[in-house]
């Protein structure tokens, strides 16, 4: 069975295209490059509004080239792992990569302890999980993987703050297992603090959500060491926010690289919006049997987007939120 994806999820897979494109392209005079897609996907996706067939991540890397990765290791749940394994073996049979079956957060370090031979080259992680399930043990794991005299391994980090949120009561008791969640996904249990500014009426959900946000990159950059972390938020055709994206690294290029290609994707990403609200006004109407004699100009469903609304700008992260040191 296919799974089916917003047209957000076009666009993060282009930008992410993209970049593995800028990556593989700047890293060209090195004979190894390493490709770590931490919650790897099914084989087969499609966009929920066209039915059109859509390139998971392991795909875009597999397709990367001139030149390509030269190593990729994917990590994926079962049954999904066998899927996704046995469609990458007919599509890519040549090709050095493995679909590595279980819980990513304990199969990681092993997968990086194989590959220290190739600890020098150039490697770049996805980290692209449905909710906060990538632990701090995972990222500290990829951030350390690289000897020293490297550069780190660049994350780039899904962080979906709108939906763990939704499961932070604002009445009632805080689930065990939620809190345990989040202090494994940050490696500490500063988001307490936060979560409190909500219950107490400090924060406003949107701001809570970027102190989450800033949270996460805080730490990326003052326990991971990273000297850059971009974010840059996704919204649905409702314009409410989905996740942010958190590009983590410590290379000049990527930075440069990932600032020009958010900067793109925030004038892009408004333009797609309001095509998926065409498009799903239209398969309203037919469902209905409107026939719209004007075109599909009439066909928006909530305010119009501005072109280039929410451009990209890069700023280093704050303090978080309710403590002076952590």
């Amino acid at each position: 069975m296919p799974r089916y994806w917003g047209f957000w999820t076009r666009g993060k897979l282009e930008l992410l295209r993209r970049y593995l494109d800028g990556f593989t392209t700047a890293s060209n005079r090195v004979s190894e490059r390493i490709y770590l897609d931490v919650f790897g996907g099914q084989p087969d996706n499609r966009d929920r509004l066209t039915d059109e067939l859509l390139d998971g991540s392991a795909r875009l890397a597999l397709r990367t080239s001139d030149p390509g990765f030269t190593r990729l290791r994917f990590f994926e749940l079962e049954p999904y792992a066998r899927r996704l394994e046995a469609a990458l073996r007919a599509d890519f049979p040549d090709r050095d990569f493995e679909v590595v079956p279980g819980d990513c957060n304990q199969t990681v370090a092993p997968v990086l302890a194989d590959l220290t031979p190739f600890n020098w080259a150039p490697t770049f992680a996805f980290i692209d999980p449905n909710g906060p399930d990538a632990h701090w043990t995972t990222l500290e794991a990829i951030a350390g993987f690289k000897r020293s005299g490297t550069t780190k391994a660049e994350i780039w980090l899904l962080l979906a703050a709108g939906m763990f949120m939704r499961t932070l009561p604002l009445q009632g008791p805080l689930r065990p297992a939620d809190a345990n969640k989040l202090t494994r996904m940050y490696g500490s249990d500063q988001w307490w603090a936060i979560y409190e500014g909500r219950l107490r009426g400090d924060l406003a959900p949107a701001d809570a959500r970027e102190e989450y946000v800033n949270l996460m990159r805080w730490r990326m950059q003052t326990v991971l060491g990273y000297e850059w972390t971009h974010p840059l938020e996704v919204f649905n055709e409702r314009g409410n926010s989905i996740y942010h994206m958190i590009f983590a690294t410590d290379h000049e290029a990527g930075n440069r690289i990932m600032a020009h290609l958010y900067t793109q994707a925030a004038d892009e990403f408004p333009a797609m919006r309001t095509e998926a609200r065409r498009r799903r006004g239209r398969m309203e109407e037919e469902a209905r049997g409107v026939m719209n004699l004007f075109g599909d100009d009439l066909n928006e469903s909530a305010t119009p987007v501005r072109r280039g609304e929410r451009l990209y700008e890069y700023s280093p992260p704050w303090m978080p939120y309710g403590t002076s040191d952590i």
